[in-house]
């Protein structure tokens, strides 16, 4: 797909999509955050007696579980130098010299420079040899690093070709693609081989096999560490802070 592209425009397109892939999935985590409440958890749903409301309440419950799936499944769609997900971005850096371009630059951080002493010794010559203690010490950790974005991007690359064949993908896919995205009778997929049915928490267990392909894919292609499950944390503490102030006084 995108061997026609020289290895400086294939990393370039793949730090831009790998931002955008951030992007969307955080907001598949804040979707989760609210939806263990409205969806798996009965904060709300117990506070809902038999009535009218309740057939309200099951639209509001079901929407909020259908369009996390449907973004969830958008990071796993199918790759395209339109698209921004986790498929295109492997596809982009899924090559031998990708990957050693990108080691590369993990390594120059450390040791471009030669590094800085905070306080250098008075004594010139002392200076000289903290100094030149400081330079081998970064590149050593800079040679640890190229060595660490290696083997997890190959790491977050084959994790994710396992994900794209997998079951569990195949059956919430196949969810989003018959009742969501479109109304079908049968999918192509189905079309091919039987497709078991999406099981309740599929999308849970495809959302945290995800999180760390996108932390590792986002550190070595794009160079910053990001801790998806800080974000997890304060996501799930703004969900409370709603769902658990929510008081329903619903008439029967």
């Amino acid at each position: 797909m995108f061997e026609r592209r020289t290895t400086t425009e294939r990393i370039e397109l793949a730090k831009a999509k790998m931002t955008k892939v951030l992007d969307h999935f955080l907001y598949v985590v804040e979707l989760h955050a609210n939806n263990s409440f409205v969806v798996y958890l009965p904060t709300l749903a117990s506070q809902i007696p038999p009535s009218y409301a309740a057939n309200a309440f099951n639209v509001f419950q079901r929407s909020m579980h259908q369009i996390e799936i449907v973004r969830l499944c958008a990071i796993w769609d199918s790759a395209d130098a339109d698209k921004e997900n986790i498929p295109t971005v492997v596809e982009l850096i899924d090559n031998e010299e990708i990957i050693e371009v990108l080691a590369a630059e993990t390594r120059s951080h450390w040791t471009d420079g030669g590094g800085h002493l905070l306080n250098p010794s008075d004594d010139p010559e002392l200076a000289a040899i903290e100094q030149e203690a400081v330079k081998i010490a970064n590149n050593q950790f800079g040679d640890e690093q190229a060595l660490k974005a290696k083997t997890e991007l190959m790491q977050a690359i084959n994790d994710s070709r396992a994900i794209l064949n997998s079951p569990r993908l195949a059956s919430v896919m196949n969810l989003r693609d018959k009742h969501l995205a479109h109304s079908l009778t049968t999918t192509r997929r189905e079309k091919r081989a039987p497709v078991q049915p999406m099981k309740f928490g599929d999308e849970t267990d495809l959302l945290k096999a995800s999180i760390p392909i996108v932390e590792r894919l986002y550190c070595w292609v794009n160079g910053k560490g990001f801790s998806i499950g800080d974000s997890q944390d304060i996501d799930q503490k703004n969900a409370e802070a709603l769902w658990n102030g929510c008081k329903f006084d619903v008439l029967r």
